[in-house]
């Protein structure tokens, strides 16, 4: 497991900075480059959790209770993207009941006009703000487990680690040294950390991704050339 101020460090090394790298990341007297590899690495994380909304990694779970006679819950603060097949209410009991889904237009239409029922919630929709409404409205606090995936979390402190599986962090310094080759003109760096960083976005994307646990490629730098393995 690398920390941010670790993969700072390591990237230094790679492109050749004399000393250590970066001490801190919060400091104010790094030099220009240790300052460049700062920021080129935040990005470079940034970038890959974002590159896809629903990212194993960022998937997770929580439990949310009700107010009676509001139909909306209150989100959790990470929420990025809703797991619309798994919003159960009274999970951890017998009568747990998974909501059915519906499109928020036909849900506003079918049941948002004239007065609402209470009761126990059977049905749901997210509205455009991203926030989940239940239907009836609740009567009672029961919990309501939901799922998700989560947004991307920014570096900041130098304990931090990214949400990536640490078995696969050298992609953060792979991608950060593609910003940096490019915005400080090191060609020769350039090629090698290309080949590195598609090599492991490979990987992660295989190890990562819903649907591709069996992916393999035929060739590490050819990402449309892939077979699947039979389960």
């Amino acid at each position: 497991m690398s920390t941010y101020l670790v993969l700072c460090q390591n990237m230094a090394r790679d492109i050749g900075i004399p000393g250590t790298g970066p001490d801190d990341v919060t400091s104010t007297s790094l030099s220009e480059e240790e300052n460049a590899v700062v920021r080129y690495v935040k990005q470079a994380d940034l970038d890959i959790q974002s590159r896809w909304f629903n990212w194993d990694f960022l998937w997770t779970e929580a439990t949310i209770t009700p107010v009676v006679g509001t139909s909306t819950l209150t989100s959790p603060s990470d929420v990025g993207n809703w797991k619309l097949d798994a919003i159960v209410f009274s999970k951890a009991t017998d009568s747990y009941q998974e909501l059915e889904y519906m499109d928020w237009d036909d849900y506003n239409l079918e049941y948002k006009m004239g007065v609402v029922e209470s009761g126990t919630p059977e049905v749901f929709s997210v509205k455009p703000d991203n926030v989940i409404d239940v239907y009836p409205t609740p009567d009672a606090t029961t919990a309501i487990s939901v799922a998700y995936w989560a947004t991307p979390t920014e570096l900041a402190a130098n304990a931090d680690v990214s949400a990536i599986p640490p078995r696969l962090h050298k992609i953060i310094t792979s991608r950060a040294k593609i910003y940096y080759a490019e915005n400080e003109d090191a060609p020769e760096i350039l090629s090698g950390a290309l080949a590195e960083f598609e090599d492991l976005l490979d990987k992660l994307e295989a190890d990562q991704l819903p649907g591709q646990k069996n992916r393999r490629f035929s060739k590490a730098q050819d990402i449309s050339n892939f077979t699947v393995v039979p389960q």
